[in-house]
Protein backbone atom coordinates (compact mmCIF):
# COMPACT_ATOMS: atom_id res chain seq x y z
CA UNK A 1 0.00 0.00 0.00
CA UNK A 2 1.21 3.17 -0.84
CA UNK A 3 -0.06 7.01 0.14
CA UNK A 4 -0.24 9.51 -2.51
CA UNK A 5 -0.44 13.39 -2.12
CA UNK A 6 -3.17 15.33 -3.64
CA UNK A 7 -0.65 17.07 -6.54
CA UNK A 8 -0.41 12.65 -7.10
CA UNK A 9 2.92 12.13 -6.04
CA UNK A 10 3.73 9.25 -3.69
CA UNK A 11 4.41 10.25 0.00
CA UNK A 12 6.03 7.44 1.34
CA UNK A 13 8.06 4.47 0.21
CA UNK A 14 6.15 1.36 -0.54
CA UNK A 15 6.68 -1.54 -1.18
CA UNK A 16 9.08 -2.36 -4.08
CA UNK A 17 8.77 1.19 -4.50
CA UNK A 18 12.64 2.16 -3.29
CA UNK A 19 11.85 5.93 -2.67
CA UNK A 20 10.65 7.03 -5.88
CA UNK A 21 7.83 9.52 -7.17
CA UNK A 22 5.00 7.76 -8.57
CA UNK A 23 2.61 10.29 -10.86
CA UNK A 24 -1.09 9.03 -10.53
CA UNK A 25 -2.25 8.96 -14.12
CA UNK A 26 -4.98 11.96 -13.70
CA UNK A 27 -7.32 10.20 -16.84
CA UNK A 28 -7.31 6.90 -15.27
CA UNK A 29 -8.02 8.42 -11.81
CA UNK A 30 -10.58 11.18 -13.48
CA UNK A 31 -13.05 7.96 -14.31
CA UNK A 32 -13.29 6.92 -10.73
CA UNK A 33 -16.91 4.86 -9.14
CA UNK A 34 -18.05 5.91 -5.84
CA UNK A 35 -18.12 2.25 -3.91
CA UNK A 36 -18.56 3.36 -0.45
CA UNK A 37 -18.43 6.44 2.22
CA UNK A 38 -17.77 6.86 5.61
CA UNK A 39 -17.66 10.09 7.84
CA UNK A 40 -16.76 9.98 11.27
CA UNK A 41 -19.07 12.37 13.12
CA UNK A 42 -17.88 13.43 16.28
CA UNK A 43 -19.01 16.92 18.65
CA UNK A 44 -15.56 17.82 18.17
CA UNK A 45 -14.87 19.31 14.94
CA UNK A 46 -10.98 19.26 15.02
CA UNK A 47 -11.61 15.14 15.20
CA UNK A 48 -13.77 14.44 12.61
CA UNK A 49 -12.67 13.10 9.26
CA UNK A 50 -14.07 11.26 6.07
CA UNK A 51 -13.00 8.88 3.77
CA UNK A 52 -14.38 7.44 0.06
CA UNK A 53 -13.87 4.83 -1.81
CA UNK A 54 -13.66 4.62 -5.70
CA UNK A 55 -13.09 1.67 -8.32
CA UNK A 56 -11.22 3.23 -10.97
CA UNK A 57 -11.35 2.10 -14.34
CA UNK A 58 -8.50 -0.68 -14.39
CA UNK A 59 -10.48 -2.26 -11.45
CA UNK A 60 -7.87 -0.94 -8.81
CA UNK A 61 -9.58 0.89 -5.67
CA UNK A 62 -8.53 4.07 -3.82
CA UNK A 63 -9.30 5.94 -0.88
CA UNK A 64 -10.07 9.53 -0.63
CA UNK A 65 -9.90 10.93 2.70
CA UNK A 66 -10.28 14.30 4.31
CA UNK A 67 -9.06 15.07 8.02
CA UNK A 68 -9.26 17.44 10.54
CA UNK A 69 -5.87 18.50 12.67
CA UNK A 70 -6.38 16.15 15.23
CA UNK A 71 -8.10 12.98 13.75
CA UNK A 72 -7.07 10.13 12.55
CA UNK A 73 -5.58 11.55 9.52
CA UNK A 74 -4.02 14.91 11.40
CA UNK A 75 -0.50 15.92 11.28
CA UNK A 76 1.03 16.77 14.54
CA UNK A 77 3.62 19.12 13.91
CA UNK A 78 4.51 19.96 18.07
CA UNK A 79 3.21 20.05 21.15
CA UNK A 80 0.95 22.64 20.34
CA UNK A 81 0.46 22.51 16.47
CA UNK A 82 -1.60 20.17 14.17
CA UNK A 83 -2.66 20.39 10.50
CA UNK A 84 -5.30 18.63 9.02
CA UNK A 85 -4.77 16.68 5.52
CA UNK A 86 -6.41 15.39 2.79
CA UNK A 87 -4.88 12.98 0.53
CA UNK A 88 -5.30 9.56 -1.68
CA UNK A 89 -4.07 6.11 -0.71
CA UNK A 90 -4.36 2.64 -3.19
CA UNK A 91 -6.07 -0.18 -1.12
CA UNK A 92 -5.88 -3.79 -2.55
CA UNK A 93 -9.57 -6.12 -2.42
CA UNK A 94 -8.73 -7.86 1.11
CA UNK A 95 -8.04 -4.70 3.13
CA UNK A 96 -10.94 -2.93 1.20
CA UNK A 97 -13.40 -5.39 2.51
CA UNK A 98 -11.65 -5.12 6.12
CA UNK A 99 -12.32 -1.73 5.59
CA UNK A 100 -15.74 -1.96 5.18
CA UNK A 101 -16.62 -4.09 7.78
CA UNK A 102 -14.85 -2.19 10.36
CA UNK A 103 -15.83 1.45 9.43
CA UNK A 104 -19.88 -0.02 9.12
CA UNK A 105 -19.18 -1.15 12.61
CA UNK A 106 -17.86 2.50 14.28
CA UNK A 107 -20.46 3.68 16.38
CA UNK A 108 -19.67 7.71 15.89
CA UNK A 109 -19.83 7.53 12.07
CA UNK A 110 -22.02 7.55 8.93
CA UNK A 111 -21.25 4.59 6.50
CA UNK A 112 -22.43 3.83 3.21
CA UNK A 113 -21.77 0.87 0.83
CA UNK A 114 -23.15 2.26 -2.41
CA UNK A 115 -22.00 -1.13 -3.89
CA UNK A 116 -24.06 -2.97 -1.94
CA UNK A 117 -27.10 -0.32 -2.79
CA UNK A 118 -26.71 -0.53 -6.24
CA UNK A 119 -26.98 -4.47 -6.19
CA UNK A 120 -29.78 -4.33 -3.87
CA UNK A 121 -31.33 -2.12 -6.58
CA UNK A 122 -30.70 -4.17 -9.22
CA UNK A 123 -32.39 -7.15 -7.90
CA UNK A 124 -35.57 -5.19 -6.84
CA UNK A 125 -35.97 -3.78 -10.33
CA UNK A 126 -34.95 -7.24 -12.15
CA UNK A 127 -37.93 -8.82 -9.67
CA UNK A 128 -40.36 -6.29 -10.34
CA UNK A 129 -40.20 -7.42 -14.18
CA UNK A 130 -40.40 -10.81 -13.18
CA UNK A 131 -43.77 -10.18 -11.30
CA UNK A 132 -44.89 -8.08 -14.30
CA UNK A 133 -44.20 -10.81 -16.83
CA UNK A 134 -46.92 -14.03 -16.41
CA UNK A 135 -44.83 -17.30 -16.83
CA UNK A 136 -46.72 -17.90 -20.03
CA UNK A 137 -45.04 -15.09 -21.53
CA UNK A 138 -41.75 -16.17 -20.98
CA UNK A 139 -39.32 -17.53 -24.09
CA UNK A 140 -38.46 -20.41 -21.91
Amino acid sequence: MYKISSNGQNINKGEGMKGRLYKLDKRKYQTKTLIAQYEYLTELEDFRFSEAAYRLKDGSIIVEYDGACHSLYGLKLSFNKSIARKGIYSISKYDFEMWKAIRSQIENGSFIDWEKQYEEQLEEEHENVLKCVGENELPY
